[in-house]
């Protein structure tokens, strides 16, 4: 009995931390405008958050009337709402999930950011892009969210305690059989 009460802990730790983070949206469907594939931007400060890597940007004629040099076909985009790239350097699990990952996001062009590029009087317009929803395009497992430390321990859950379980359910499966 005690042994099937460990086996369904083990399994609720070990499926549990095998769930996806996000369930990975793989649909290729850019036909609406403002559905965006993104990564993190890989530069040094200050620069605009996310990079565009597939989708269009669809602007409101009030941006478009206020600011006719930014153009749709933009690579670079701020964003708003965003949870995965609001990280603190604090806990270097969440900053590798924003910055190693490639995200599918919707939402809309709500203005425009200015970003300081070389000079001090050299700026560049970037649209800032508030999200309405997001996904990982890609299966990523919930122990990966985890500190370094709770890391080992599933990992450690999963190497050493799974096989030290079988070992003893096959011992006391063979004390059963012997005693009848």
């Amino acid at each position: 009995m005690k042994l099937k009460i460990v086996w369904t802990a083990l399994t609720l730790i070990l499926g549990y931390g095998l769930l996806p983070v996000t369930l990975p949206d793989t649909s290729n469907n850019f036909d609406n405008p403002n559905t965006l594939i993104i990564r993190r931007q890989e530069c040094g400060c200050p620069c605009a958050d996310g990079l565009i890597m597939k989708g269009q940007l669809e602007f409101s004629r009030d941006i478009k009337n206020r600011f006719p040099a930014l153009l749709e076909k933009v690579n670079e985009i701020t964003l708003t709402n965003f949870p995965p790239f609001e990280v603190s350097m604090d806990h270097m699990e969440t900053f590798y999930f924003a910055n190693e990952d490639v995200f599918k996001i919707t939402g809309q062009t709500i203005g425009v950011d200015s970003i300081q590029c070389g000079g001090p009087s050299e700026y560049q317009i970037v649209p800032r892009f508030r999200v309405d929803t997001w996904s990982l395009t890609f299966y990523k497992p919930r122990f990966s969210r985890l500190s370094i430390i709770l890391q080992l321990a599933y990992f450690g859950l999963a190497v050493i305690v799974v096989p030290v379980m079988l070992i003893l359910t096959f011992v006391d499966w063979k004390k059963r059989k012997r005693s009848r």
